[in-house]
């Protein structure tokens, strides 16, 4: 097998390594390597990956976003439960569940305990 006789395919076109034709060929494929038909197969630069990252993280930002505002939502319920019970009687408080909390002994250790740790 002789190196003169190989094909070369660039961007789908068949260019033969004849001798006579060397100089030829040679111009077209240097011609070719600078073409912008060529690019870098390796390159993400093109894709959108790095914009899907965004979008991800910002979809998980709003479920969290929407998870810790319904837990506030929740909280101010009870509190304001336990006002408008607080209002009737002291009897009425305890028996909401923020009056419950608040006479749990388990409740206040684990608040003094999160005091201690920070």
């Amino acid at each position: 097998m002789e190196i003169n006789k190989l094909t070369n395919h660039v961007n789908g076109h068949i260019k033969s390594t004849d001798a006579s034709e060397n100089s030829q060929h040679a111009s077209k494929v240097s011609r070719a390597e600078k073409s912008p038909e060529l690019t870098d197969k390796v390159s993400l630069e093109n894709f959108s990956a790095k914009k899907s990252e965004e979008l991800f993280a910002k979809i998980e930002l709003e479920k969290q976003n929407q998870a810790s505002f319904g837990k506030l939502k929740d909280y101010k319920a009870k509190l304001q439960a336990y006002e408008a019970a607080k209002k009737e009687s002291p009897e009425a408080a305890k028996n909401t569940e923020i009056g419950k909390m608040l006479n749990d002994p388990e409740v206040w250790s684990k608040i003094a305990q999160n005091i201690v740790d920070k």
